[in-house]
C-alpha cells in the first residue's frame, strides 16, 4: 500500500462532503482486506491516527465505518502502532469527558482491544494498556453510561486474554484492584455489572498477591457488611468469580451458602435476588456444597417463587412450586438475565423478579441430579402446577418451561437402557398421571385468564406435547377441554410468538406450529380410542386449513401431520375394525390439496405433499374413489429426468407399491410398465442417489412377479448388472437387493449366461466387502432357490476366492517380515463368504424343497478337515451362524466333531471349533454347562479354547438374550470354579463375568463385588474377579444402572490399592484409572480417602526389589515397578479429570519423587507436570525449590564406564524428560512465593551443558514450548 494511497485518502478523509468521506474509509477497509502490498510502519501510525480523528467526525455513519475500519488495521500493524492508537483513544475520552456528545471513542476503544486479544503474539502489550484504560476512568469526569460501560468491557478482555502478562506490572495491578473495588458499588447497574464482571476476571486471571488480595476483600467485606446492597454487590462479585473459576472459592462456599440461607426470606428485593442467583450458581458450578443444604435452598426457592405480596391469588388449588431453565450460564452477559433492570413488566410492583429467580434456582436444582424422577414429579412438579397462574407473563413463561424440562429429563430417564432393561422402578409415571388433570386445567384456565400471551399457549403446548411423548394415551379423557383450544389456533389467523425468556428454545416462531408439532405427536400414537377419535374428528377441517396458511413451515407440518393421522386410521381399521367414514371427505380433500401442492415452488411443501400421497396409497389405495387412486398414481409416475421433485415422486411411489400395501395389485400393474422403463432409464445415470431411486422402485415392483415386469426382466437385469459393475468390490446394497428381487423372472439361459463375469464378481464382493452382506445373501439366496442348477458354480467360485484369500494370508505370516508386521486373521472375510455360502445352500435346499441339513458343510470338518484348514473354518463358521439362526437341531456326532477339532493343533482351525461350539451352546443352552467342564477338565490352549467357547456362549445368551435363567446357574458355576482354584487363570474368565454385569447390574455387581471382597488369601481368585471388575468398568456403552451399582461399591474395590499382593494392587490401580478415565463423576465423592493410599503407592517399596547375576552382570529387577507406574498414571488422570479434588501437596511431592525414578515412571511425572501446571500454579511456585533439586539432580547422573547401547539411550531419556520438566515450569516462576532466580540459574545451566547434550535438548524443547503456545 503506497503512500500516494495514504495522501488520497486523507484528501477524501477531510472533504467537507461527508458522502466522501464515507467513501474514503470504505475503500481503505476494501483494501486492509486484501492489500496488494504490506503496510509500511509510517503508513499504519497515519492511517491509526487518521482514522482515531474520524471517530470524532459529525456524521455517526462515518464514525462507524472507521470504528470497522480500526479493526481492520490492528491486525496488520505493529505492538507499537497498536498500543499507541489506544493510548491516544483513551487520550481522547480524557479530553471530551462528559461532552463527548457520542460513544465512538469508546466503542472503538472496545473493538480495538478485543480484536488485539485475538493475537497471541500481542498478549503482552495489551497488559500494559490496563494503565491508560483505567486512568481514563479515573481522569474523566461526568463520563455517560455507555462509555464507562465500553472502557469497562475493554478492560475485561484485557483482563481475559492478558491476565497472566499484567501480574508482572504490580503498580498496574495495584490501580485496577482498587479501580474495580471501588466501581463495583457504582450507583448506574451496567456500569456495576461490568465492573464486576472484570473484577472476576482479575481474580480468576491475574496471579499474585493482589488477585487473592482483592479476593480475601471481596469476602471479609461480603462478611461484615452491615449494608444490603454492600454485601449484595459484594455477593455478586463471588458469584460471577464462581462461574468462571470455581476452583478459586470453593473452599468459601460453604460459608456463602450458611450465610444466604440465614437472610435470603427477609432480605429487601434486590439483595434477594442476589441470593438466590447466588444458590443457583453454586448448585451449577459447586454442586457439592449445595448437597447437605439441599432441602434448605430448595424451600428458600419454593418461598421465592410463591413470593407476591402485592396480589392476591385463589389459594383453593395451591399445592408447591418449582422450576427449570435452560438459559445460558456463561459469558461477558453472566448477569444479563439475572440483574437486568430493564425487564420489568409491571411498574408498581418489582417482586416478580423474586419469583423469576425462585424459578431459575428451581431449575438449577432440577438438572443438577439432586432429586430422584419421583420428587422432580411429585415434588417439583406439584409447585411449578400450583404456579402456572403466575400474573407476569416472563414468570410465567419460565415455570411453563421448567414444567416442560422436567417432561423432558423423565422421557430421558424412562427411556434410557437402565429402565428398560435393567428393570429400574420408578413411580414418577403414575405420579404425573395423576397429576395431568390439574395441569391441563390449570393451563387452559390461565390461557383464557391471559388471552394475549401467545408464549403462554405455546409451552402449554409444548407441555401437551411432552406429556404424550411418555405416555401417548395421557391425555384422552381431557381431550375435550383441549379440543377448543386447537380448533381456535388453527383457525386464528397467523399470530408470530413474542417471547421475552429462554422458553424461545422450546418453542417454535409462531403459535400455529407449536398447535401442528403437538398434533405430529397425537398422530404418532400407536392405538385410536374413542377419545382421540372424536378429538381428531373435530380438528380434521383445521388441518385443512393450515395447509393454506401462510406461516412459514405450517402447510409442510400440516401435511406431515395428515400423512400420519393417515397411517393412524389404517391402523384403527386393522386393529379396532373402526369406522372412519367421518374422515373420508377429509381424506379426499387433502389427496386434492396434496395434487395440487406438488408443484408448489415451496420445496419442502412440495415433498411432504408427495409422501403424502405415497403414504395415502399405500395405507388406503383401497378405500379412495378408484379416479382419485389413478389421479394419485398418474401425478406420481409422471417423472423423467431425475430432478430432486422426480425424486420426492419416485419415493413416494417406492411407498405406495411397497408391500404390504392397501393400493390394488391391479393398479400397480397397471403403472408398472411405464414406472419400470422410466426408472430402468435411471440406472444408467451416473448419480447414484438417482440411480438408488430407481433401484427402490425396481425392488418395490418386482415383488409382484412376473406380470408386473413383464418382458422388461432381462432388461433391468442388465443394467443392475450395470450398477453392480461400477463398484465391483462393494457394489450398492441397493443394487444387490433389486438383482435378488428381479433375477427370479429372467430365463435360466439368460441367467447362464451372465453367470461367468457376474459370479467372479460378486463372489468375490461377498468375501471382501462387509458393508453389502445382508442384501449379499438374500441375493444368493434368491439364485440358490431359482436356479438350483447353478448352484455348484456359484458355491465353488465363493469357496475358492476364500481359499485364495486365505491361502494369501498364510503367505504373509509365513513371510519373513510376520516378526515385526502382525498378519490378522481374516475374520471379516471368513463372515462374509459363511454367510454367503449358508444363503445359497438355504435356498437350493429349498428349490428343492428340502429340510435343512448340515451335511454339506459337516464333510468339510470330518476327518480330512486338518487337511483342508481353509474350508473346514468356513464350514465351522456357517454352522454357527446356521445354529444362531436356530437351524442347527440337536447333533450329538456333530458336537463331538467339533470338540476334536477344539483340541487340534491348528491355531485357526481350535479358534474356529471353539467359536462354532459356543454358538451351538448359546442356541442349545443345556450345553453351556458341558462346554465350561470340558474347560476345567482340559489344560493350556486346549483350556483356552474352551473357555472361548464359553465366552461365545455367555455373550450370546446373557449378553444379547438376557436369559436370567441360564445367567444364574452360569454364574454360580464360573465363580465356584475361580475361588476353588489355587492357579493364575487366564482373563477370558474375567471378560465372561462382565458380561453378567453388563446385562444385569443390579444382580451381578453387588455380587462381583462381594466375591472380591471375600476371595482373601486367595490372589488368583481376587485377580480374576478384579480383572472382571475393570472390563466392566472399560465398556463403551454402560447404563445409568450400571453407574448407580458400581458407585455403591467403587470404595469396597478400590481399597484393595492397599492389599497386600503388589499384583492385586496393580489390578486396582488400573481400575482406579480407568474410572478416572471414564466415568470420574462416579469417583469423586470417595476419591479424596483414596488418595493417601494412592501417592503411598507412588514410593519405591524395597522389599520388592532384587538383584539377580548374570556372570560378570548384576541386574536389579524392581517387582514393584508396574504397580508403581500405575500408581503415577492414576495421579496424571486425576489432575485430567478431577484436578480440583486432588491434594496438590501430595502431587507435587511425587512429581519431585518421581523426576529421580525410573524411565517408565519419569515418562508420565512429564503428563502430570504438563496437566497440572496451570491447574496448580500456586502449590509448583511454593515448592519450586524441591522441584528443582530433583532436576539438578537428575541433570547430574553421569553415565557409567563402559556403558552399552541400552544404558546410554535410557540415560538420555532421563536428561531429556528433566529438561521437559524444567522448561514447563517457567509460567510459574513469576508468581509470588516462587525462587524465580534459582530457575533462572538451573535453566541457565541446563541451556549451556554442551557437554552432556543437555543444552540441545533444552533448545529443542523451547522451540516446541514456543510452536505449541503459539498454535
Amino acid at each position: 500500500m503506497a503512500s500516494m494511497n495514504y495522501q488520497a485518502f486523507i484528501k477524501k478523509a477531510k472533504d467537507v462532503d461527508h458522502d466522501l468521506r464515507g467513501m474514503a474509509v470504505s475503500d481503505l477497509i476494501n483494501q486492509l482486506k486484501n492489500p496488494s502490498t504490506p503496510l509500511s510502519k509510517d503508513d499504519g501510525e497515519r492511517y491509526a491516527e487518521a482514522l482515531i480523528d474520524m471517530l470524532q467526525d459529525p456524521q455517526s455513519y462515518v464514525q462507524n465505518l472507521a470504528m470497522e475500519c480500526l479493526g481492520q488495521l490492528v491486525n496488520l500493524i505493529s505492538p507499537n502502532t497498536s498500543q499507541a492508537a489506544i493510548i491516544s483513544i483513551c487520550s481522547r475520552i480524557q479530553d471530551t469527558g462528559k461532552d463527548a456528545g457520542n460513544n465512538a471513542l469508546s466503542v472503538a476503544l472496545r473493538v480495538v482491544v478485543s480484536k488485539i486479544s485475538e493475537n497471541e503474539e500481542q498478549k503482552s502489550m495489551l497488559a500494559h494498556m490496563a494503565t491508560p484504560v483505567v486512568n481514563t476512568l479515573e481522569k474523566s469526569e461526568g463520563l455517560s453510561t455507555d462509555v464507562m460501560v465500553d472502557i469497562f468491557g475493554a478492560l475485561f478482555e484485557i483482563l481475559s486474554s492478558s491476565g497472566t502478562y499484567l501480574a508482572a506490572d504490580s503498580e498496574a495491578v495495584a490501580n485496577v484492584q482498587s479501580l474495580l473495588l471501588r466501581y463495583i458499588s457504582h450507583k448506574s447497574i451496567p456500569v456495576r455489572r461490568r465492573a464486576i464482571e472484570a473484577l472476576g476476571k482479575f481474580v480468576v486471571n491475574t496471579p499474585g498477591k493482589r488477585s487473592e488480595q482483592a479476593l480475601d476483600t471481596i469476602f471479609k467485606r461480603y462478611q461484615t457488611s452491615d449494608s444490603e446492597e454492600d454485601s449484595g454487590v459484594l455477593l455478586r462479585v463471588l458469584v460471577t468469580i464462581i462461574r468462571q473459576s470455581s476452583q478459586r472459592v470453593e473452599s468459601l462456599v460453604p460459608v456463602i451458602v450458611d450465610t444466604e440461607l440465614k437472610i435470603v426470606d427477609e432480605s429487601e428485593r434486590e439483595r434477594r435476588v442476589v441470593s438466590l442467583v447466588a444458590f443457583e450458581t453454586i448448585i451449577r458450578h459447586c454442586l457439592k456444597y449445595a448437597q447437605e443444604r439441599r432441602d434448605e435452598i430448595y424451600d428458600a426457592a419454593v418461598r421465592a417463587l410463591k413470593y407476591d405480596p402485592n396480589y392476591n391469588y385463589d389459594t383453593e388449588d395451591e399445592e408447591g412450586d418449582d422450576v427449570m431453565d435452560t438459559g445460558s450460564e456463561d459469558g461477558l452477559d453472566e448477569f444479563g438475565d439475572d440483574f437486568d433492570e430493564d425487564i420489568y413488566e409491571d411498574d408498581e410492583d418489582d417482586s416478580w423478579d423474586i419469583r423469576l429467580n425462585g424459578v431459575k434456582l428451581l431449575s438449577a436444582f432440577i438438572k443438577s441430579g439432586l432429586y430422584t424422577p419421583d420428587e422432580m414429579v411429585g415434588r417439583i412438579g406439584v409447585e411449578l402446577i400450583s404456579c402456572f397462574k403466575e400474573r407476569e407473563d416472563i414468570v410465567r413463561a419460565e415455570i411453563l418451561l421448567a414444567y416442560a424440562t422436567i417432561l423432558d429429563q423423565l422421557k430421558t430417564i424412562l427411556g434410557s437402557s437402565s429402565a428398560v432393561d435393567m428393570e429400574v422402578e420408578y413411580q414418577a409415571p403414575a405420579i404425573l398421571s395423576s397429576q395431568v388433570p390439574r395441569t391441563v386445567s390449570s393451563l387452559i384456565s390461565v390461557i383464557k385468564n391471559y388471552t394475549k400471551s401467545t408464549e403462554t399457549k405455546q409451552l402449554s403446548f409444548a407441555i401437551f406435547s411432552r406429556l404424550m411423548s411418555i405416555d401417548s394415551s395421557i391425555l384422552d379423557d381431557l381431550l375435550p377441554s383441549i379440543t377448543p383450544l386447537v380448533i381456535a389456533t388453527l383457525a386464528a389467523e397467523d399470530t408470530a410468538g413474542a417471547l421475552k425468556s429462554a422458553s424461545t428454545s422450546l418453542v417454535k416462531t409462531n403459535l400455529k406450529l407449536d398447535a401442528l408439532d403437538f398434533l405430529l405427536v397425537f398422530v404418532g400414537r400407536q392405538g385410536l380410542p374413542d377419545a382421540a377419535a372424536d378429538f381428531l374428528v373435530a380438528i380434521k377441517d383445521g388441518i385443512v386449513k393450515s395447509v393454506s396458511s401462510k406461516t412459514f413451515q405450517a402447510p409442510m407440518t400440516s401435511v406431515y401431520v395428515a400423512n400420519d393421522l393417515v397411517r393412524l386410521l389404517r391402523v384403527s381399521v386393522d386393529q379396532d375394525a373402526r369406522d372412519i367414514s367421518q374422515f373420508k371427505q377429509w381424506i379426499h380433500k387433502m389427496a386434492e390439496l396434496a395434487l395440487l401442492n406438488t408443484s408448489s415452488k415451496d420445496t419442502s411443501l412440495s415433498k411432504s405433499c408427495y409422501v403424502f400421497l405415497g403414504t395415502l396409497l399405500q395405507q388406503f389405495g383401497d378405500m379412495v374413489d378408484g379416479s382419485a387412486v389413478d389421479q394419485c398414481l398418474e401425478t406420481l409416475v409422471a417423472w423423467k429426468s431425475g430432478s430432486s421433485q422426480d425424486l420426492d415422486a419416485i419415493s413416494a411411489l417406492t411407498t405406495a407399491v411397497t408391500q404390504p400395501t392397501h393400493l390394488p395389485s391391479a393398479k400397480v400393474l397397471g403403472i408398472a410398465p411405464r414406472a419400470l422403463e422410466q426408472a430402468d432409464k435411471l440406472l444408467i445415470k451416473n448419480d447414484q442417489t438417482v440411480s438408488n431411486a430407481g433401484l427402490g422402485l425396481i425392488k418395490s415392483l418386482a415383488d409382484y412377479g412376473a406380470e408386473a415386469l413383464s418382458d422388461l426382466a432381462s432388461e433391468l437385469l442388465n443394467n443392475i448388472i450395470h450398477v453392480i459393475n461400477r463398484t465391483p468390490v462393494s457394489p450398492p446394497s441397493l443394487a444387490l437387493y433389486a438383482f435378488a428381487s428381479v433375477c427370479p423372472f429372467v430365463p435360466a439361459s439368460f441367467m447362464q449366461s451372465i453367470a461367468p463375469s457376474l459370479v467372479k464378481g460378486l463372489s468375490s464382493a461377498a468375501i471382501y466387502d462387509k458393508q453389502s452382506a445382508s442384501a449379499l445373501s438374500k441375493l444368493f439366496h434368491s439364485v440358490g432357490s431359482k436356479f438350483p442348477e447353478q448352484f455348484e458354480q456359484w458355491s465353488d467360485e465363493i469357496l475358492q476366492n476364500w481359499c485364495d484369500s486365505y491361502a494369501e494370508f498364510v503367505r504373509q505370516r509365513a513371510s519373513k517380515g510376520s516378526s515385526v508386521i502382525q498378519v490378522q486373521f481374516p475374520s471379516q472375510m471368513l463372515s462374509n463368504a459363511s454367510k454367503s455360502i449358508l444363503a445359497l445352500h438355504r435356498g437350493y435346499l429349498e428349490a428343492n424343497g428340502q429340510e435343512w441339513s448340515n451335511e454339506f458343510l459337516a464333510k468339510y470338518i470330518g476327518a480330512s478337515a486338518e487337511a483342508s484348514v481353509d474350508l473346514a473354518c468356513l464350514a465351522l463358521r456357517s454352522l454357527g451362524y446356521a445354529s444362531l439362526s436356530g437351524l442347527l437341531s440337536q447333533d450329538r456326532e456333530l458336537v463331538d466333531r467339533i470338540n476334536e477339532l477344539v483340541k487340534s493343533g491348528d491355531d485357526d482351525l481350535r479358534s474356529e471349533a471353539a467359536t462354532a461350539l459356543g454358538n451351538y451352546a448359546g442356541s442349545h443352552t443345556e450345553m453351556l454347562s458341558e462346554v465350561f467342564d470340558k474347560a476345567t477338565d482340559s489344560e493350556g490352549i486346549v483350556q483356552l479354547s474352551y473357555l472361548q467357547a464359553v465366552q461365545v456362549a455367555v455373550d450370546h445368551v446373557v449378553g444379547r438374550k438376557r436369559n436370567s435363567k441360564v445367567a444364574e446357574s452360569a454364574w454360580r458355576q464360573i465363580t465356584q470354579y475361580v475361588q476353588n482354584t489355587q492357579k493364575q487363570l487366564p482373563d477370558i474368565i474375567a471378560q465372561s463375568l462382565a458380561v453378567f454385569a453388563v446385562a444385569f447390574p443390579k444382580t451381578y455387581i453387588p455380587f462381583l463385588a462381594t466375591c472380591i471382597s471375600t476371595s482373601g488369601s486367595n490372589a488368583h481368585a481376587k485377580t480374576v474377579f478384579i480383572t472382571a471388575f475393570r472390563t466392566l468398568l472399560a465398556h463403551k456403552s454402560l447404563c445409568a444402572a450400571c453407574d448407580e451399582q458400581i458407585k455403591l461399591v467403587l470404595s469396597s474395590v478400590l481399597s484393595n490399592i492397599a492389599d497386600s499382593d503388589v499384583n492385586i494392587r496393580r489390578l486396582s490401580l488400573l481400575a482406579m484409572y480407568t474410572i478416572l478415565q471414564t466415568k470420574p463423576v462416579l469417583i469423586e465423592d470417595i476419591v479424596g480417602s483414596l488418595q493417601p493410599e494412592l501417592f503411598s503407592q507412588t514410593k519405591v517399596d524395597d522389599s520388592l526389589i532384587r538383584f539377580i547375576t548374570m556372570g560378570p552382570y548384576t541386574r536389579k529387577i524392581d517387582d514393584g515397578l508396574e504397580t508403581r507406574k500405575c500408581a503415577y498414571q492414576c495421579v496424571y488422570m486425576l489432575v485430567r479429570s478431577l484436578p480440583h479434588l486432588a491434594n496438590e501437596e501430595s502431587v507435587i511431592d511425587c512429581v519431585v519423587r518421581g523426576i529421580n525414578d525410573e524411565q517408565e515412571i519419569r515418562t508420565v511425572v512429564q503428563q502430570i507436570v504438563g496437566e497440572s501446571i496451570s491447574k496448580m500454579a500456586g502449590s509448583y511456585a511454593s515448592n519450586m525449590a524441591a522441584i528443582l533439586d530433583a532436576i539438578e539432580k537428575a541433570l547430574g547422573v553421569k553415565l557409567p564406564n563402559k556403558a552399552v547401547k541400552h544404558e546410554i539411550e535410557k540415560h538420555q531419556e532421563m536428561l531429556r524428560s528433566a529438561v521437559f520438566i524444567l522448561v514447563h515450569l517457567e509460567p510459574v516462576t513469576k508468581l509470588p512465593g516462587c525462587d524465580g532466580d534459582r530457575y533462572e540459574e538451573v535453566t541457565k545451566k541446563a541451556s549451556e551443558d554442551q557437554e552432556n547434550g543437555i543444552a540441545d535438548y533444552y533448545k529443542e524443547l523451547i522451540r516446541v514450548s514456543a510452536n505449541s503456545t503459539t498454535a
